[in-house]
């Protein structure tokens, strides 16, 4: 078992000691998965789970909670990104993962250390540092669905007291769509680089600095829906799905030993995202109907975060370690938009323009008072203020504000040396917005109690939880440890999304705050090694969720109906995850893994479901020196997966009729990795 670190809370800590649930994912984890991006890891995770709708699932739910999709309207993450200290969240391409050191997935609020992108939870991305020492390695890939991928790193010292590390990765495939109408294979496949450099100064032993620099360009194909419901499409304008992005993140550390501690982050992100796909996924224009979508945006933020920590001659009272921080954070977002629909006599724009910017300060802080040598307290908050202005070309424009709180406190308690409890309230929030789609729509002469309804709309309030949780860790040595959480949360004012529809296939989005939304669950982890060659992990998920006072209109019927006490969308009732490897020889390896989830609802707004699956992974490994070949194979039943699904009317042929239709994830996919070290 690898002694794992996490370090997205305050303060760096053992997996075994932290109050609260949480996954961590080591770079051998992500190469027995032989994962490219982070979508391809979080079904090992209890209670996560994401939506696609995209070329990757770039949303991603925690507990219930997160996000579906983004078109026009600006997004606030419940479930926040962090990638080399980059704050990153909603932006879900930059989740690659080649020269990743570790992937951690946090559950419940983050609230004192990340305030308001981490409500649900939170996803913390570190790369490999540089070290003093001379390094390289070099690998290269290539599989079915003609995915080929290569990458390099160079890391090693550039002077006595700087070391630096380059990772350059590109990855491409053709997905797994075939567009007859355009008779190719490509129109949903990948085409990803990744190229990332850091450099290390230590000037003393008491400081070090670090640099980061990342640039992502991601120019991925969007082709993923058929309206014969299989992975056969006949759009004759193919999607895509976009993005790329630069980002520097500079940090430093200074250390007055026994005494004080200073952090100070700085990042900017500079991003270009593009997102678009054919509205009828067909060739229909050629008769009845064309349509096609483009969403473009262009988004940058500068964010700067500052704190203290105590040392062993600062604590107070001789027992209390505490942190202190200031957080200032600006993200521009501007959207352009652009549509185009033929020969059906819609009417609405063509075109649509909005611009949002949002400023928010913070202060944080956290108190950690060993009540006992068995007996922990933590205290810690975070008061937040946003500032937001939104301005769009239907003449829409808001200055939603506020003062936010969150925080948690939480009891530890250890048992033994092996065993410890602890129990946590925490709260979260996530900041108000407003319905720009919705306005947009709201046409009273089209139809008054449609335009009515979405004015009653306009904007949504803030969303606050209180999460309610208790655990157990037990770690006996290096062979066997589990941790079990049991948790209940409670969302006041939930911001719930949902659909309203023009016939025959326009459709706006908009939020709306819902009260007395409930989830609850359990999650439990764990790791057991029987013998030298064995190695079994295994996680599981029970989620219960409730959906509070939510009204829609029905897309059947035009009718207005409450959702209240239906499960909440994203949400499966249970999820698994059992991994096995098993080292035949002192080169040859054989990792097996089985993951599965219950079926769940797509949406708020219809009834449309998932499948319940499982499916079964594999990977043989064979290493000798500063060699490794993987031979890896996932899906291996070739289990059909949904991982976005939409109900409405889309094919002339039917009539319009409104049907379900779902976007279908990874079929059996195998390939052959190899890797060499210098």
């Amino acid at each position: 078992m690898e002694e794992i670190v996490v370090t997205a809370t305050l303060r760096d800590e053992q997996i075994s000691d932290v109050p609260i649930s949480v996954t961590a994912f080591s770079a051998d984890t992500i190469a027995e998965r032989e994962a490219q991006h982070f979508e391809q890891l979080l079904n090992m995770a209890p209670n996560v789970n994401y939506a696609s709708g995209a070329s990757r699932g770039r949303f991603v739910q925690v507990r219930g909670i997160g996000e579906r999709s983004q078109f026009k309207d600006p997004l606030d993450s419940s479930v926040g990104l962090i990638v080399d200290g980059v704050d990153f969240s909603g932006v879900g391409l930059s989740g690659t993962l080649f020269d990743v050191r570790q992937m951690e997935v946090l559950r419940g609020p983050q609230g004192t250390a990340y305030g308001s992108n981490a409500m649900g939870g939170l996803l913390f991305i570190e790369s490999n540092d540089p070290t003093p020492e001379r390094s390289g390695s070099l690998m290269a890939g290539a599989g079915s669905y003609g995915a080929w991928q290569t990458g390099a790193v160079l890391n090693g010292p550039l002077s006595e007291k700087v070391s630096g590390r380059l990772a350059i990765h590109q990855f491409r495939g053709d997905g797994y769509i075939r567009n007859d109408f355009l008779t190719v294979d490509d129109t949903n496949g990948f085409d990803e680089l990744t190229l990332r450099g850091k450099l290390r100064w230590e000037p003393s032993a008491e400081s070090r600095i670090d640099l980061t620099a990342l640039y992502l360009d991601a120019d991925n194909g969007y082709d993923a829906f058929s309206l014969q419901h299989n992975r056969h499409t006949g759009s004759d304008e193919p999607g895509h799905d976009a993005q790329q992005s630069f980002a520097l993140s500079l940090s430093g550390v200074h250390e007055w030993r026994n005494r004080l501690q200073l952090e100070a982050s700085i990042f900017w992100e500079d991003s270009d995202l593009e997102y678009g796909f054919d509205w009828d996924w067909s060739d229909f224009g050629t008769s009845s109907i064309r349509g096609h979508e483009n969403n473009r945006r262009a988004r940058d933020s500068l964010g700067i975060d500052i704190r203290l920590t105590s040392g062993a001659e600062t604590r107070i009272a001789g027992t209390a370690d505490w942190v202190a921080g200031v957080y200032l954070y600006r993200r521009d977002v501007s959207l352009r938009y652009n549509d185009l629909w033929e020969e059906i006599g819609w009417v609405g724009p063509s075109s649509f323009a909005s611009d949002f910017e949002t400023d928010r300060a913070a202060v944080y802080g956290q108190l950690d008072w060993a009540l006992s040598d068995r007996l922990l307290l933590t205290l810690g908050g975070r008061l937040e203020r946003y500032d937001d202005s939104y301005n769009d070309s239907a003449s829409v424009s808001a200055s939603p504000d506020d003062d936010l709180w969150g925080g948690r406190a939480s009891l530890q308690f250890l048992v033994s040396d092996e065993t410890m409890l602890y129990a946590s309230v925490s709260r979260g929030y996530k900041t108000g917005g407003v319905n720009g789609q919705a306005a947009a729509g709201a046409d009273p002469a089209a139809d008054p109690d449609v335009a009515q309804f979405l004015l009653d709309r306009l904007a949504f309030e803030t969303e606050t939880l209180t999460n309610y949780e208790a655990g157990i860790r037990y770690a006996r040595g290096s062979t066997f440890d589990f941790s079990l959480t049991a948790f209940h949360m409670r969302r006041d004012d939930m911001q719930a999304k949902a659909w309203i529809l023009f016939p025959p296939a326009n459709w706006k989005s908009y939020k709306d705050n819902v009260d007395d939304g409930e989830n609850q669950g359990i999650e439990l982890s764990a790791f057991w090694g029987p013998t030298d060659r064995l190695a079994i992990n295994a996680g599981m998920g029970l989620l219960d969720t409730e959906l509070g006072d939510l009204t829609i209109r029905d897309v059947d019927t035009g009718l207005s109906v409450n959702q209240q006490g239906r499960d909440q969308a994203q949400a499966p009732n249970y999820q698994y995850f059992v991994s096995a490897t098993y080292d035949m020889t002192a080169n040859l390896s054989a990792n097996v893994q089985l993951d599965g989830k219950d079926a769940y609802h797509f949406s708020n707004a219809h009834d449309v479901d998932s499948v319940r699956y499982g499916i079964v992974h594999m990977t043989l490994g064979y290493t000798r020196e500063n060699l490794e070949i993987s031979l890896w194979g996932r899906n291996l039943t070739d289990e059909d997966t949904e991982v976005r699904g939409f109900y409405f009317g889309n094919n002339p042929l039917n009539g319009w009729q409104t049907e379900a239709y779902t976007q279908l994830g990874e079929p059996f996919t195998w390939g052959v990795t190899i890797r060499t070290d210098f």
